[in-house]
């Protein structure tokens, strides 16, 4: 028969600080340090945690010694992510239509206001996870409304109700996993390191939301090829005055041509060319709006030989000719 614990009665035990807290202006001392606890009921604990103003990094190691179900019925005002790198954690949230079954290499992010979240850990089984905690107005703010899935998840921290990010468990990527590895190999100290964790902190935030929302989920791509196809994104947001043949751009991301115009797609919504034109035509609309720069002289820094060729395609993207964001008779 399982062990019956209330969270309260192992998390609190100093120094532990509970992985779902945000504690405005608090830091854990010797934060590079592995604290190791051992508790006669749950079994053993090895931890690193840093707290931020708006944010709670931990590095948690749990060896149980028997069946254990942990049960917390504290209120919490946090976006709770997992991302799990060992052995198997099964949870029932409150207000959630169904369990989150975690497993090595998966992760999801919760929101479960009223706790209530029930825990299910086998006896000797040794679980890893690397556990981020957001303050909820701050993730409110940086995760923006702009797609359906934002807009979802916007209404549920309005009305404060539950919700995970997507049904069930996402794959952690080779990328994530190597932020992560960055994150716990971490040698900075001071300011240094506070900024450096947080920021790869934002980071996997960035990457996971881009999982969660679209048609991403097919299950005809794998997380291999996902981080590529990610990884090409990311190269063509910095290179995209750049002409590149399909061949050129599957050698880049180690992809064959299939895979680079189908995944993309699939990915992202758009055919990889079809992001470039997008980027190229984003960045022209910025330059149009610089009072010192011509429809000629961004029609040329785009690579048109002839600058009727740009005011065509800009207007087939756009709507309006270039002239017309030039003369500011549209707002950008």
């Amino acid at each position: 028969m399982a062990t019956l614990i209330h969270s309260a009665d192992i998390l609190d035990f100093n120094p532990v600080p509970n992985p779902q807290s945000v504690v405005p202006g608090a830091r854990v001392e010797n934060p590079g340090e592995v604290f190791t606890r051992y508790h006669p009921k749950v079994g053993e604990m090895k931890f690193r945690s840093l707290l931020f103003p708006h944010m709670h990094v931990m590095n948690l190691h749990w060896t149980s010694q028997e069946d254990v179900i942990l049960y917390d019925s504290t209120p919490v005002d946090t976006i709770n992510i997992n991302f799990h790198m060992a052995g198997k954690l099964d949870t029932t949230f409150e207000g959630l239509s169904r369990d989150l079954n975690m497993r090595p290499g998966k992760h999801n992010l919760v929101f479960s206001p009223e706790g209530g979240d029930t825990n299910r850990v086998s006896a000797n089984d040794s679980l890893e996870m690397f556990h981020l905690s957001l303050d909820k107005t701050f993730f409110a703010d940086i995760i923006g409304c702009d797609d359906h899935w934002s807009e979802r998840v916007q209404k549920n921290l309005l009305y404060n109700q539950p919700f995970s990010g997507i049904a069930g468990t996402a794959d952690t990527t080779p990328l994530m996993q190597s932020i992560i590895r960055e994150v716990k190999q971490c040698k900075q100290t001071g300011a240094m390191r506070n900024l450096m964790i947080q920021s790869k902190a934002l980071e996997l935030l960035a990457l996971q939301i881009e999982q969660f929302r679209g048609p991403q989920y097919a299950e005809g791509i794998s997380a291999v090829d996902k981080d590529k196809l990610f990884q090409l994104k990311c190269f063509l947001d910095t290179h995209f005055l750049e002409e590149f043949s399909l061949a050129e751009l599957s050698r880049i991301c180690l992809l064959n041509e299939f895979k680079v115009k189908k995944g993309f797609k699939e990915l992202f919504g758009t055919t990889v060319f079809g992001y470039l034109r997008n980027l190229r035509m984003d960045y022209a609309e910025r330059l149009l709006l610089d009072a010192s720069r011509s429809v000629e002289e961004v029609s040329d820094l785009l690579g048109y030989e002839h600058a009727h060729h740009f005011s065509i395609a800009f207007k087939k993207y756009r709507g309006v000719n270039p002239s017309m964001i030039k003369n500011k008779r549209v707002l950008a």
